[in-house]
């Protein structure tokens, strides 16, 4: 009787937290529409401006671990901070949030190693390549940037080395390097993922500001500081927020930074 409420609770949960980002989307007029990649469906949310330049925001992991300290039956995030992001985007622009293995769903329950030690996997990254492939060609953009929030930042570095028409990546409390990051925390590696370094000499060339949070202790600026040195580079800026944490308003700095891309 105890394991049947907790199930039926954490199906309430669930369908509270798709019908958040739902909601949102539709309230922002961002449409949606699942995408079937080789490997998975990954719901996506878009506006369409018809414009030659797009934007398309990544996802953080979602709910990894349970109020339980267990590991969550579904990854749906409790906020859905890139729709967040994309929504105080005011620019007439194209914009795209592409989402995580199994966010946003309710339709089986998959290996959870997709948002566990598999969360940055070839499999993981290989989808999302092909969602914003699916994109450029329903959309017809010539050119993109990237915005990611946390865990959403890896991804967004691991998929930069096959689009040659990026022209910035922009993260917000981004995990850039989580092999340092669970090391720092000294928690399980992620050892089914890929990891962002791999991609160093392109990465290197690509313009990049992360905006971190001087109270953020999950993704902290010494983190970033650390991934700018690997690089070596001057293009990457670290740029501190002060008094932000992992899970503060970053839609608000967010749009603080749209009026001076203008």
């Amino acid at each position: 009787m105890i394991f049947t409420a907790l199930f039926l609770f954490g199906c309430s949960s669930d369908q509270v937290r798709i019908t958040k980002a739902f909601g949102l989307a539709e309230n922002n007029q961002y449409r949606p529409l699942v995408v079937k990649t080789s490997t998975f469906p990954l719901q996506i949310f878009y506006k369409d401006y018809h414009s030659k330049h797009a934007v398309i925001y990544f996802e953080g992991d979602g709910l990894v671990i349970n109020k339980y300290g267990e590991v969550a039956i579904n990854p749906t995030p409790t906020d859905p901070m890139a729709i967040r992001l994309a929504s105080v985007d005011s620019r007439n622009l194209t914009k795209v949030v592409i989402t995580r293995p199994y966010h946003y769903t309710k339709d089986h329950i998959p290996d959870p190693k997709y948002w566990t030690t598999a969360r940055y996997s070839t499999e993981v990254i290989q989808a999302t390549i092909e969602a914003i492939q699916f994109c450029q060609q329903k959309f017809h953009f010539e050119t993109v940037e990237f915005v990611a929030y946390s865990g959403g930042a890896s991804v967004a570095l691991l998929v930069a080395a096959k689009f040659k028409n990026l022209q910035r990546i922009i993260t917000f409390a981004g995990n850039l390097d989580h092999s340092q990051w669970t090391h720092y925390h000294q928690t399980q590696p992620l050892s089914l993922s890929l990891n962002p370094l791999e991609n160093r000499e392109k990465l290197r060339e690509i313009p990049q500001i992360h905006f971190l949070g001087t109270e953020d202790a999950n993704t902290t600026i010494d983190l970033g500081l650390q991934y700018k040195q690997k690089l070596g580079s001057e293009k990457i800026c670290i740029i501190p927020i002060k008094g932000f944490e992992h899970d503060s308003n970053w839609p608000d700095i967010w749009k603080e930074q749209i009026v001076k891309l203008k």
